[in-house]
């Protein structure tokens, strides 16, 4: 946790808000108070965030909220992320009693119906009701759960319907304003889940749904009042459990082959979860939706790289090409590399090595006009990138690769997704789909 808050203060500009990126300039204003609410949550956990960090954070929060919010011109929607940053921002300064309520007042009563999403609704009540004014508050929670929004596919604020939902009753009852009318919303929330598409076996979640998902889970799980208790089988063998609030087991091949029953009593709703792990047999299909990528392997000397035995030491140049049909503020690039070879990071040592190297027509010198580029990193066994794509468009990144272990390694896919709407993903063939590394004679 002292890693990850150090990180967070590091990513804070001198503004008080936050970068997108480590040691970038990306800024955006709107996971300020997503940020804060992490810091203040943490504090409340028990957890010591930096005393400067946090009041510096909140400072940010409060000035803000009494200038009337940050303009976002940029997006087609800068209405709603201007409210919804505002409305966060005051719940989480609610929560340390340092909201305006005359501000979060005049939110209520004039600009509630500019949102085009429910959930700041859900922060703006909360904050009400910490803040003192029930009325107000209880009125723009039941308006969250009960007026009907039509939210766009992309909107800003990194989030979707599942987000939103999953926000909205968790924070109800992290808050103890939980009622029946709003959990049963789950149950139309687990629908889209088990209906939501899916490639390959598996679902696509973006981290904001990932962790609103959690924490709904862990505020269902708090809920003193919901036990189940029964019988778990595996075959012949039985394994009772007392009153609980949730359970979990792990399950092997043999098991499953002998046949697993569950037999769960309690006053519903009962909830199931099921993950399945392990290590597929064939790499994935390529495939394209919304988005494709396309990795490609050159020699130093511009030439194609054909397949032929690497000898240690040798060393190829990487181009992944990312070809978009949507705009795309957060696309992510994931390109994991084959064992036996070492990645060599661009921008260290001197730039003008790579003025001699062109490949397919762009001097390495030269590469950073080929993509926007927000954030790159080169780690052990992967490249990462986060660029922002357009519709119709073309990137194209580039980083060398190192052959340093004799051997022969399967070559993974490349992926390319929209981090915050992951279904709009693309995974690349790999050609090779074999790299063999050599000892020099």
């Amino acid at each position: 946790m002292n890693v990850a808050f150090s990180r967070l203060a590091s990513m804070q500009v001198e503004s008080g808000h936050f970068n997108m990126w480590p040691g970038g300039d990306y800024v955006v204003s709107t996971i300020t108070p997503y940020v804060a609410e992490m810091l203040v949550a943490a504090k409340d956990a028990g957890f010591e965030p930096p005393a400067q960090l946090l009041e510096r954070t909140l400072k940010r929060l409060e000035d803000d909220l009494l200038a009337g919010g940050n303009a976002h011109y940029d997006y087609d929607y800068s209405e709603h992320l201007r409210l919804a940053e505002m409305m966060q921002a005051g719940y989480v300064l609610a929560r340390q009693k340092r909201a305006p309520l005359g501000t979060l007042r005049a939110l209520y009563d004039n600009e509630r119906s500019k949102l085009i999403a429910p959930l700041p609704l859900v922060h703006l009540g909360v904050a009400l009701q910490l803040m003192g004014d029930t009325e107000r508050g209880s009125k723009a929670i039941e308006e969250a759960f009960t007026r009907e929004f039509k939210r766009p596919a992309w909107i800003g604020d990194y989030g979707t319907d599942l987000r939103d939902l999953a926000l909205m009753v968790a924070l109800t009852h992290e808050n103890g304003l939980a009622q029946a009318a709003y959990d049963a919303k789950v149950h139309a929330m687990a629908r889209e889940i088990t209906g939501r598409a899916v490639w390959n076996g598996k679902f696509y979640f973006s981290t904001q749904e990932q962790i609103a998902l959690f924490r709904l889970g862990r505020a269902l799980l708090n809920d003193p009042d919901r036990k189940i208790e029964g019988d778990v089988f595996a075959g012949n063998i039985n394994e009772p459990f007392a009153a609980t609030g949730q359970i979990a087991r792990s399950f092997t091949a043999p098991d499953l082959a002998a046949g697993v029953k569950l037999d769960v009593r309690g006053d519903g709703p009962i909830y199931l979860t099921e993950d399945v792990v392990g290590y597929p047999v064939s790499a994935p299909k390529s495939m394209r939706n919304g988005v494709a990528v396309r990795r490609d392997y050159y020699r130093l000397d511009g030439s194609k790289y054909d397949g032929k035995p690497l000898t240690e030491g040798d060393s190829l140049v990487v181009m992944v090409t990312v070809e978009s049909d949507e705009n795309m503020r957060d696309a992510l690039i994931v390109d994991l590399l084959p064992g036996g070879l070492e990645i060599e990071n661009f921008n260290l040592g001197d730039q003008s090595q790579w003025d001699s190297v062109t490949i397919d027509g762009v001097t390495l010198s030269e590469r950073s006009s080929e993509a926007e580029i927000a954030f790159e990193e080169y780690r052990e066994d992967r490249y990462v990138a986060a660029i922002k794509l357009y519709d119709g468009s073309k990137a194209r990144l580039f980083y060398a690769v190192r052959a340093v272990s004799p051997g022969t390694y399967t070559v993974p896919s490349s992926l390319v997704e929209d981090m915050y709407r992951p279904t709009l993903r693309g995974i690349g063939e790999a050609i090779p789909s074999t790299i063999k590394v050599v000892s020099p004679n």
